[in-house]
């Protein structure tokens, strides 16, 4: 196998997730699933009630104030990143709308893109707009040079080509446009506690970033000043339990 993000051939074989394996780059560090689930596959994940698959036993009132408060602090720290100033925000895997009502309450114009057709269309019923387009960002038709940031949170770990993808995010972007992104990362805590028993690995889970791996290909993919921050969301006790 090929490295995917730097093309070594430095890639070996590291454990089973399912039926699959997860290969790692020992040029660049990213961890891959090979052979890819078939879209199919993919296609069966995605059901709606993937947004509380992670959650049972956990209620939907819950899981939308857990959702609303991490929408809120990722807000806060955009605008910070942006010294205040608002503008045209696309969110690309917006899910049921969290982060995309939170920006437009602080003043954004925002758009959405949603894979799943239920999120899509209970996003659009919370915003009270048609803001989110059912699609993928290389299927919907964005104009170029359209927005000022492009979000997307827990999304190119997602993605067969993420090269492809962030491609297509920079064709969107404004001369001087902000991507803000959040992955799980293989250099985090959890992933060095856990080892192969990471809760992120997972059949849907295709690439695995570490600081390295990540800052390469958006080098690549010409984004400059790369900034890389800890993340955090807002959680309870019972949904610890349930995810982990």
């Amino acid at each position: 196998m090929i490295c995917p993000i730097c093309g070594s051939d430095k890639v070996v074989g590291q454990f089973q997730v399912r039926d699959y394996q997860v290969f790692r780059c020992f040029e660049c560090g990213v961890e891959v699933l090979h052979p890819q689930p078939s879209p199919d596959v993919r296609a069966a994940i995605y059901s709606a009630e993937y947004v509380f698959s992670a959650a049972e036993g956990i209620s939907e009132t819950d899981i939308f104030r857990l959702k609303r408060r991490t929408a809120e602090l990722y807000v806060r720290r955009l605008l910070s990143m942006q010294r205040g100033q608002t503008g045209r925000l696309l969110e690309i895997g917006c899910g049921l709308g969290d982060f995309l009502l939170q920006a437009h309450a602080r003043g954004f114009q925002v758009k959405g893109i949603e894979t799943s057709e239920y999120a899509a269309a209970a996003a659009n019923r919370r915003l009270g707009f048609a803001a989110v387009e059912c699609g993928e960002i290389d299927t919907v038709g964005l104009p170029e040079g359209e927005f000022d940031i492009v979000a997307f949170s827990d999304v190119i770990e997602h993605v067969p080509d993420p090269r492809a993808f962030l491609q297509h995010v920079h064709r969107s972007l404004r001369p001087a446009g902000l991507v803000f992104l959040a992955t799980p990362s293989t250099d985090s805590w959890s992933r060095r506690l856990m080892g192969r028993r990471w809760m992120e690995y997972k059949t849907e889970h295709l690439f695995y970033f570490n600081r390295r791996s990540l800052s390469r290909l958006l080098t690549e993919c010409d984004f400059g000043g790369v900034e890389f921050h800890r993340n955090f969301k807002t959680l309870s006790l019972n949904y610890v339990r349930a995810h982990f």
